[in-house]
């Protein structure tokens, strides 16, 4: 490497345009053309479309499942709906004393102002890549594969 002359400033350009450039990678824009399992997307300044063989997919953009641990400590309204009235959502306690007659059905329950708490809850993520979808994508080993890295979003 030759020896880099100017001001500090000018020295920081040339050295980055010497060994900063990549011209293995390219970040690039498209658009999903057909939603998965039959992934299709179009890059901007190509004139084909990269089917699912030619695409990495950052997991994020996929339906996926994790496990998670959910916890507030602060107010929390909690809330669910019973698909069957003929059984409550949950169990009275036996030694409750109920003062009347009659039948109690209940078609849903709310609970507001409390902590809550779920260990090894299972989240599905089912926001996947749609048709239409535009996304920021890296081109890799010239151009032969390309990773979906996220939604590009515009405001």
């Amino acid at each position: 490497m030759e020896r880099i002359e100017g001001s500090g400033a000018s020295q920081l350009v040339q050295l980055i345009r010497a060994i900063g450039y990549n011209s293995d990678m390219s970040i690039e824009l498209a658009t999903v053309t057909a939603a998965p399992p039959e992934l299709k997307i179009k890059v901007d300044h190509m004139n084909v479309e990269l089917e699912k063989d030619d695409l990495i997919v950052a997991q994020s953009l996929t339906k996926y499942k994790r496990k998670v641990n959910l916890k507030s400590e602060s107010k929390t309204k909690v809330s669910a709906t019973n698909m069957n009235p003929e059984v409550p959502p949950f169990n009275f306690d036996p030694g409750a004393v109920f003062v009347g007659q009659g039948k109690i059905s209940f078609t849903g329950i709310n609970v507001s102002s409390a902590d809550f708490s779920t260990e090894e809850a299972e989240l599905e993520f089912i926001d996947e890549l749609e048709e239409g979808d535009r996304v920021v994508v890296a081109g890799i080993q010239q151009g032969q594969i390309y990773i979906i890295l996220d939604r590009a979003v515009m405001y």
